[in-house]
């Protein structure tokens, strides 16, 4: 048992690292595969996020590290980092939408959570679209926006120099 609490916490860390295939190898050694991983140690809940970032981000199996990272929560609301890790899962997948609310969502229950404020950051926002009577993907709204953030790009370069 604390072996297992042991190698879950050197996989976080691995993680933590950036090193996530070594994080994905060392929770497939704990949890056997992302079907349904046994929750027998006493951080094996906490893992599960991690090891849900690690799919994600390594094999690209965003449909298992979603609900790896959803049960994470489910087990440990009060834990900012679930919620972190589920942005960044949604945000890797393509679903900005469900990445905000995640995040918005665990933002509700820890405001001060770095992790947390900084996987919202990473979701960023989007500018309202310059002629908000035409649909966002009108080919004219995309052409001023592409205009737009240009000019800001040149701006912000100028500025550091």
């Amino acid at each position: 048992m604390a072996s297992a609490n042991r190698r879950i916490s050197e996989a976080i860390d691995a993680v933590k690292q950036e090193n996530y295939l070594l994080g994905l190898t060392m929770f497939l050694d704990v949890y056997g595969n992302e079907g349904d991983p046994p929750l027998r140690a006493a951080n094996a809940a906490s893992g599960l996020s991690w090891f849900g970032l690690c799919l994600a981000l390594v094999q690209r199996q965003f449909k298992a590290a979603i609900e790896l990272a959803r049960r994470a929560i489910e087990l440990e609301f009060y834990n900012g980092d679930h919620y972190a890790n589920l942005t960044r899962i949604y945000l890797t997948a393509g679903n900005r939408k469900k990445a905000l609310e995640t995040a918005e969502a665990g933002l509700k229950l820890m405001p001060e959570h770095e992790g947390l404020l900084a996987a919202r950051r990473a979701v960023g926002v989007r500018a309202r679209p310059p002629l908000p009577f035409l649909d966002r993907g009108n080919a004219i709204n995309v052409s001023l926006g592409q205009v737009r953030h240009a000019k800001k790009v040149a701006e912000w370069e100028r500025r550091r120099k």
